[in-house]
């Protein structure tokens, strides 16, 4: 059985139009209104974390096979989103990845639904039927480690964070880049910093993998 993990990095998109960016101001003083956060804080989540107002920065992976001490790491991080997320669906794309199994903490609830909205918005076909199968309750073709550990119950689901904190495994959150700050560390041209932030979400899924996998 051969798998990929993978994560995305999101920040706020620019040149927005008057209308999207009235959207942004209304959900923000809705966040505000209800006391959960200060408002650059919630206009910088609201931006980020929808598809209509953000876009995808980064894209980590990791492909390795069952029994094989071998792991091929990459993350994707080009000059536009287009690019980026060009290169993560040739990968997706191509036949030999028609076989995959995929990895992911939430991955259903957000990263591919998202990967999948942006790349409508730019154009660029997915062409693996595998990858657009967002079925739920199954552990195939998807494995969403947040929702095997949650029993398909967003009462019960935890962060990233959290779970490895629970398994013994160390935190993805500990680094010097964070969620707030990768947008930041991308516009000074500090792209190691954004890749090892980026695949330490990875690293983190994999080896919640590893603890769960006998019970998938």
């Amino acid at each position: 059985m051969r798998y990929l993990i993978f994560d995305i990095e999101t920040v706020p998109r620019t040149g927005l139009d008057e209308a999207l960016e009235a959207e942004v101001a209304r959900r923000t003083e809705l966040e505000v209104a209800k006391g959960r956060r200060e408002q650059a804080e919630a206009e910088s989540l609201i931006r980020s974390i929808s598809p209509f107002f953000g876009r995808v920065l980064a894209i980590g992976m990791r492909l390795f096979n069952d029994g094989a001490s071998e792991l091929k790491d990459k993350v994707i991080c080009e000059s536009d989103e287009a690019a980026t997320l060009g290169a993560f669906l040739e990968t997706i794309n191509h036949s030999a990845s028609h076989d995959l199994r995929f990895i992911h903490y939430n991955g259903l609830g957000f990263d591919i639904p998202f990967i999948i909205n942006r790349a409508a918005h730019l154009g660029l076909p997915i062409t693996n039927r595998r990858f657009l199968d967002l079925r739920k309750f199954r552990f195939d073709p998807h494995i969403d480690l947040m929702q095997f550990l949650a029993h398909w119950s967003g009462r019960d689901s935890v962060s990233l964070d959290i779970a490895c904190h629970s398994f013994g495994i160390p935190s993805p959150k500990a680094g010097e880049v964070t969620g707030n700050t990768v947008a930041e560390a991308f516009a000074a041209g500090n792209l190691e910093a954004v890749e090892e932030y980026v695949m330490r979400d990875v690293e983190a899924t994999y080896q919640l993998f590893l603890k769960v996998r006998d019970y998938l």
